[in-house]
């Protein structure tokens, strides 16, 4: 799985992903409450060793979309991002495939740190709509190319 596959996987596997998601998409977070979406914003070299090997960082937004009609929901939504924002950064060592050039290469998630958890769009003619909450992930992997 390349970094993009690797994230949507973890997050699919977040313990409470079930009461607040029935599905990670990709680039779009649906209107409906219980939708995530995770867009790839970028990827950089982050160094390269003498041998070739590569550190690299790719940044993630992740939009999620929850029901918000009162202050229990609103609050619960915010726990659930700070819970996940706390829960990625556990995540290291998952196996990831990088394609540089015309060859592909393993590496491992090194670390993924989460941040800037805001609301993001409140709906403007219907309460009943969800509301929108962003997350941004930054994940740095290697890539084991040994050139």
């Amino acid at each position: 799985m390349n970094i993009i596959e690797k994230a949507r996987d973890i997050l699919a596997k977040f313990p409470r992903i079930s009461e607040i998601c029935n599905e990670v998409h990709i680039d779009f977070a649906d209107t409906n409450p219980t939708s995530y979406g995770l867009s790839s914003i970028g990827d950089t070299l982050v160094k390269k060793d003498i041998l070739g090997n590569q550190r690299r960082k790719h940044s993630f937004m992740l939009y999620s979309t929850f029901s918000g009609i009162n202050d229990y929901e609103r609050l619960s939504n915010s726990s659930a991002i700070l819970e996940l924002s706390a829960w990625l950064e556990m995540q290291k060592g998952a196996a990831v495939t990088s394609v540089i050039g015309d060859k592909e290469y393993g590496g491992e998630i090194l670390e993924i740190k989460a941040s800037n958890g805001m609301l993001y769009a409140v709906p403007q003619e219907n309460n009943i709509d969800g509301m929108q909450y962003q997350l941004q992930i930054n994940a740095e992997y290697s890539a084991e190319t040994g050139d």
